[in-house]
């Protein structure tokens, strides 16, 4: 269980300046200096340094942030590009000082920032495994008593003798990568470092991680990856332009980064046709066993709104209880609250781990909506093979209108998560039909 505090951040904020020419670097420092020679409420002072400040403005990567971690917590940090994570980061391992504001950590910090930092370019790459631990704290003999288990990690073979000039970009992370987890950290700080590289060495971090923060560590995870967020936190925060804008569970955390959206460039293009008039009782039946009330999460102005929504068999009865590989349906009752040009559903299931699974909508499945007036609504049943491996799964559904330009891009306008559970089990006698997460096509034949 968490305990006590293992790093406070209180009303942290960082501002760069922005100067309006490459000379005022020099001259602005000059003039500032000067205006400290005079009282600070005479003339010539306030003009000297009225002066200054026409020459520069402040740009804030961070603004009053305040929050707490204690030990063996994962958080999670996610936010658009340039909303601040890698200067949050940065200021907690150190290696930037605030404007304004304080940082407390305790215990090793082991950072993983940006790709090739705390390296020596000329140095072979044993050579920087002991200069990274003389920076963690560790003695050389320290190192060397590791030194067989960072190798092996690496896996880089013969490379770890080579100048790190010399490796690619994979090689370097793995490398920086084995070093911070092989130092013991009390906080392990990873920045969007595991985009690089292999499927299997990600799988092996992955491992490891895990394992890390099992032992009592701290994780402080950046990614745009919303399932690993996911998948190993147990927390996560939110930014957007240098503010909190949300603290709490990853999956709710999620939830509202996708809900951040900036306005397009060009407006949607409306579909053309027109839907089927809803069925009175088809109606009449979703909202009797409407589902939404049990939604552990809900985001979104709800523009386009899910009305109801309920989880039917093959035989149309209302169940969360399935069997494997038959076919459960999602049944959504949708009312635009505005004109929407560019409508779209769909549907997502998680594991228990919160790991997305699966996930289709209108557009993935070539299935066009036309354009929605205020007061329209539509009656939509997608209908899932559910080609699962026995277990409990949660159910989300999200409405949203897509961009013309890009159908994996769209405005989401109401997201409803953690539906269910949806539980999937084998009741036969036999083999089970397959054996991992899912079932993908597969044939066999003499050849």
């Amino acid at each position: 269980m968490p305990s006590e505090p293992l790093i406070e951040v209180n009303g942290l904020t960082k501002a760069y300046r922005i100067w309006d020419r490459p000379s005022s670097r020099l001259t602005v420092p000059m003039i500032e200096a000067a205006s400290r020679l005079f009282p600070r409420r005479s003339s010539l002072g306030r003009a000297l340094g009225e002066r200054a400040a026409r020459r520069y403005r402040d740009f804030y990567a961070l603004r009053d942030v305040s929050f707490c971690i204690r030990r063996g917590e994962a958080t999670g940090i996610i936010g658009r590009n340039g909303s601040g994570k890698s200067t949050l980061l940065q200021l907690i391992a150190g290696t930037l000082t605030p404007t304004s504001g304080l940082v407390r950590t305790g215990g090793r910090v082991s950072a993983l920032l940006e790709l090739g930092s705390g390296f020596n370019m000329d140095f072979t790459g044993r050579e920087n495994v002991f200069l990274n631990g003389a920076i963690y704290g560790l003695t050389r003999a320290e190192m060397a008593g590791r030194m067989d288990e960072v190798i092996a990690f690496a896996d880089i073979g013969e490379f770890i003798d080579q100048p790190v000039k010399t490796y690619s970009s994979g090689m370097m992370m793995r490398l920086a990568f084995a070093v911070a987890v092989n130092v013991q950290p009390d906080v392990l700080i990873i920045d969007e470092a595991l985009a690089v590289g292999d499927v299997f060495f990600s799988q092996k971090c992955f491992q490891r991680i895990r394992e890390i923060v099992h032992r009592g560590a701290t994780l402080i995870f950046v990614s745009h990856d919303m399932g690993a967020v996911q998948s190993l936190c147990d927390r996560a925060l939110l930014l957007s332009q240098g503010s909190v804008l949300f603290d709490g569970a990853p999956e709710d955390c999620v939830s509202r980064y996708f809900n951040l959206h900036t306005a397009r460039s060009k407006p949607n293009t409306a579909v053309p046709g027109r839907h089927p008039a809803v069925n009175p009782a088809a109606r009449a039946a979703v909202e009797a066993s409407n589902i939404l009330a049990a939604a552990k999460s809900r985001h979104g102005d709800r523009s386009l709104e899910v009305r109801s929504a309920s989880v039917v068999d093959g035989h149309g009865m209302p169940t969360w209880e399935f069997e494997m590989m038959h076919r459960a349906s999602v049944r959504v009752l949708l009312r635009a609250n505005c004109a929407i040009r560019g409508p779209s559903v769909g549907v997502q299931i998680h594991d228990r781990m919160g790991n997305l699974v699966f996930a289709a909508g209108t557009p993935q499945l070539n299935f066009p909506l036309p354009s929605l007036e205020k007061g329209e609504e539509i009656l939509l049943e997608f209908r899932i093979a559910l080609n699962l491996q026995p277990g409990a799964y949660t159910v989300s559904i999200d409405a949203a209108e897509f961009d013309s330009e890009d159908p994996n891009v769209g405005t989401f306008y109401d997201r409803i998560g953690g539906l269910g559970p949806l539980n999937i089990a084998h009741h036969g006698t036999g083999a089970l039909p397959f054996y991992g997460m899912a079932q993908m096509p597969m044939d066999i034949s003499y050849i």
